[in-house]
């Protein structure tokens, strides 16, 4: 039997995520790598982590492991080789996930094209004219021979970084996508039966629960009827407030920091009066939106660059069904990162194996301050795995 792995937010999970568990339900055990409470836009995520965990595994995950905040609020490569990583430790010889090409040789052959020395070359060169990263990198890609626009999908681009961690690791897996259905990522407008969870999280920050219940699937809709829903402005103050504490070289030690922007980023923290002020400020052609926001919560967080683009120190599971218990079971005798249960196994693990739980710890302490109704410290010591019994 198949070992299917899936990286995804599930930010919330959608009949879109619902589609692509289905389909990889078909092949065998579903393996879901789940981001952490805060995500790689730069935001908190609107359910706690393990009420989107209970959503996989009522939509058919058999095992749900976490991907640590140094991860899931991270750039697409580093998100990509945690998430990756998590799975070989699961055992997982499949990577499947959405695209929008829906065509697994188009997204091999750029994941080629992206890892020469001469898309490299002439990425450099593009990138001294001024252009957008983004542009000088499709420009790049399709001299190389990759297929037009093809990096302008989201989910394109995510699969490709997935392939390329893969490859990067070594790992023996098999890669298998599925054509994105209905709307675009990020989309506005409902289509073909389904909305983008972006639109989705809208309609419910609006108290709109009719709306999410048409585009979620049941197994997860019903698990937000009393859910606390977590939005970020109930922190800006606090935000603002540490940003104001820290030092430029605080900001020199973030991920994801070159060509000098720790001296804009510092300065606009000075002046500014709003998180908004601080995106605006700093926001460049090369500096997007979701890039700056993943700094200043990073900076807020007290995440440095000890994990980027590093393999994780352990992976955690979050919660499992009989199946998902027999592949703990399994691999935890034999896999190289440690796969853990409790927090106190981590005790056990390495002193920077320690930091990435402190960090963890953290930030999910600092998301309890983001809900409604605060919640108190100390989950990460307290919370219990979730299991299911089919």
């Amino acid at each position: 039997m198949a070992r299917i792995g899936i990286i995804a937010e599930f930010n919330p999970l959608h009949l879109g995520h619902k589609y692509l568990i289905d389909e990889a339900k078909k092949q065998g055990e579903v393996v879901c790598a789940v981001s952490s409470n805060f995500v790689q836009r730069g935001d908190t995520a609107i359910f706690e982590k393990r009420i989107r965990t209970q959503m996989a595994l009522n939509c058919g995950a058999d095992l749900v492991l976490e991907m640590p905040v140094c991860y899931s609020m991270s750039t697409a490569q580093s998100f990509a080789l945690c998430g990756v990583s998590a799975l070989t430790v699961a055992g997982c010889d499949t990577l499947m996930f959405g695209s929008e090409a829906g065509n697994i040789n188009v997204l091999l052959k750029t994941a080629e094209i992206l890892i020469s020395d001469k898309f490299s070359q002439i990425l450099s060169d593009k990138l001294k004219s001024g252009i957008t990263f983004a542009k000088a990198r499709q420009e790049a890609a399709e001299e190389c021979g990759a297929p037009k626009d093809v990096l302008q999908g989201a989910n394109n681009n995510l699969a490709i970084e997935y392939i390329i961690a893969a490859k990067g690791l070594g790992a023996e897996m098999t890669f298998k996508t599925v054509k994105r259905q209905g709307v675009g990522h990020d989309s506005g407008i409902e289509d073909n039966g389904f909305a983008s969870a972006s639109l989705i999280r809208e309609k419910l920050y609006s108290g709109d629960f009719q709306f999410a219940k048409k585009y979620m699937p049941k197994e997860a809709f019903n698990l937000i009827s009393e859910a606390e829903i977590s939005d970020i402005t109930r922190l800006e103050t606090a935000i603002l407030a540490s940003l104001r504490t820290k030092t430029l070289d605080d900001f020199k030690n973030l991920p994801d920091i070159s060509e000098g922007v720790e001296n804009k980023l510092f300065s606009s923290i000075r002046v500014a009066t709003s998180l908004n002020e601080v995106y605006n400020n700093v926001k460049s052609k090369r500096y997007t939106l979701a890039r700056i926001r993943r700094m200043v919560l990073s900076a807020f967080l007290g995440i440095d660059n000890s994990f980027f683009m590093q393999k994780p120190e352990y992976v955690r599971v979050l919660g499992f069904n009989k199946a998902g218990e027999e592949i703990i079971s399994q691999r935890r005798k034999i896999s190289e990162i440690p796969l853990v249960l409790k927090a106190t196994e981590v005790k056990q693990l390495s002193e920077k194996a320690q930091k990435m739980f402190e960090l963890e710890s953290k930030a999910s302490d600092l998301y309890a301050l983001s809900l409604k109704k605060p919640a108190v410290c100390g989950l990460e010591y307290k919370a219990n795995l979730i299991k299911t019994e089919c």
